[in-house]
């Protein structure tokens, strides 16, 4: 039989390791002082990896005859219904992975105890004795294999932090060991006790995460973090110094018209994660969507590592068109045919911070230099091309550039000479 123990099921994701030092794992417990750290201690441990190493390992040194563990515990997040902690006694490792929706619907969640213990909030316990004919779960086949005797599944709640968790309103935990004879009644009693005391700090935890998540989501992946630090006072920010990318789809409107709202989402959705990928992998920073289009800054901080943003913000408008290009052979977006971006590039001044309301604020840019790249932005498609960059950008820029001559914005004072790049085909 294939050993696929630790292999990882279709939709979950490897994401973090930790390995605690030996020298740092508990060598000495008591059933109550494991108690007692949950109910202290545990609350400051910012790690839903390490707060669960911390405990198996406690869990050990109380003679808890553990061997594995997995935590599954649910996210509020877009791509991930959760994330899971795997922690194995004979590797001394914990691996956390994330878990995507999608497996919700697979066989392999179907067929295993979580149903019952997510669901229903039941307690699975099973004895893993010689080969059988027939196993309830594949997991059992598999414990089987690297020697484990007792297999544990037992729900956890977690104060209903979660509107997504009301059709699942438990976590799961599972326990295994390879003691023989398996786990003691006693024991199954006590990881029920630890586990009423692990939902305060696994609480903490997992809502300081979301929190995270969700900010770095909606608002960006350096932004987002700078407003869970407490930049949140309306107007506060700060200038900086930027190059500056827009895009935009061509022709979007008649697609509109074209398609149904519900399809239009997901070409547009399909669309933005092309786009937002080009900018990520240059390490560009995201703005805001701006209906089909979307605007992004590479940061400045220091004039000599000007040339350094410009060619990073180059590259990224470059991915983003050629990425727009291969939708074109994905037969996925067949009825959407044909789909071009155009992107402007621009660099300047920009204040980012808190703008808005008192009671509805937005995290983003604003300045004359983020109006010159919009106004670029609809040029770029006058001109049918699929990019163009100022006489501001191109002083800065190592690139081979074109001139296309000055124009004269609208809104804008004095015309702008533009520029685009000769290896460039016209839109």
């Amino acid at each position: 039989m294939p050993n696929r123990i630790n292999a990882r099921p279709a939709g979950v994701h490897g994401h973090r390791r930790y390995v605690r030092p030996v020298g740092q794992r508990p060598k000495h417990a008591t059933r109550d002082s494991v108690l007692l750290w949950l109910r202290g201690p545990a609350h400051a441990v910012g790690s839903p990896l390490k707060l669960i190493d911390g405990l198996c390992w406690r869990l050990v040194a109380a003679g808890v005859p553990i061997d594995r563990s997995v935590v599954s515990v649910s996210l509020l997040h877009p791509q991930f219904a959760g994330y899971g902690i795997r922690w194995r006694r004979d590797s001394g490792e914990a691996e956390e992975s994330l878990i995507e929706h999608s497996v919700r619907d697979s066989d392999a969640y179907r067929n295993s105890p979580f149903p019952a213990v997510v669901e229903r909030g039941e307690t699975v316990r099973l004895k893993i004795g010689p080969l059988q004919n027939s196993d309830p779960y594949p997991v059992i086949a598999e414990l089987r294999v690297q020697g484990f005797t007792d297999y544990l599944t037992q729900p956890l709640s977690l104060y209903g932090f979660l509107p997504s968790t009301f059709e699942r309103p438990f976590q799961a935990v599972n326990w295994a060991t390879k003691r023989d004879g398996g786990f003691e009644d006693a024991d199954v009693a006590y990881l029920a006790h630890v586990l009423a005391e692990l939902a305060a700090p696994l609480t903490l935890v997992t809502e300081r995460r979301i929190a995270r998540d969700l900010l770095s989501i909606y608002l960006g992946r350096s932004t987002g973090p700078r407003v869970l630090a407490g930049e949140i006072k309306r107007g506060a920010g700060e200038p900086l110094r930027a190059a500056i990318l827009a895009t935009d789809m061509r022709g979007f409107t008649t697609l509109s018209d074209r398609l149904p709202a519900e399809r239009m989402v997901e070409i547009v959705n399909g669309w933005f994660e092309r786009q937002v990928g080009a900018v990520h992998a240059h390490g560009g920073e995201v703005i805001k969507f701006i209906g089909d289009g979307m605007l992004a800054i590479f940061p400045i901080a220091d004039i000599e590592l000007s040339r350094m943003a410009a060619r990073d913000a180059l590259g990224a408008a470059r991915d983003a068109i050629k990425a727009a290009h291969a939708m074109n052979a994905d037969p996925a977006f067949a009825d959407a045919l044909p789909l071009r971006a155009v992107a402007a590039l621009h660099t300047g001044e920009i204040f980012l911070g808190n703008i808005g309301a008192p009671d509805r604020l937005d995290f983003t840019a604003i300045g004359p230099s983020v109006n010159v790249v919009s106004r670029l932005e609809q040029l770029v498609k006058s001109l049918d091309r699929e990019l163009i960059v100022s006489a501001a950008f191109a002083a800065i820029s190592s690139e081979k550039l074109a001139s296309l001559g000055s124009h004269q914005l609208k809104g804008v004072a004095e015309p702008v000479e533009v520029f685009t790049c000769p290896t460039m085909a016209p839109a």
